[in-house]
């Protein structure tokens, strides 16, 4: 969030103090959002990796025009 919802007023952030939680407020409005720290992991996924297959097979190569390269 980075702008108050009730007056359109960039929030200011205040680091937490005394027990009290971290928060956004609105310098001109006495708008207040807290911040909290609970971040949950709801389900760990594992991913499979899938198998590349080659964009230009040695066959592709074969029947491919070739140039004269200068040495």
């Amino acid at each position: 969030m980075e702008f108050c919802p009730t007056c359109g007023t960039m929030l200011q952030y205040e680091l937490p103090h005394m027990g009290r939680p971290s928060r956004f407020f609105c310098p001109t409005c006495p708008y207040v959002c807290y911040i909290e720290n609970k971040v949950k992991i709801k389900k760990k996924m594992h991913l499979d990796k899938k198998d590349l297959e080659p964009v230009i097979t040695d066959d592709d190569m074969k029947n491919a025009s070739q140039t004269d390269g200068e040495e």
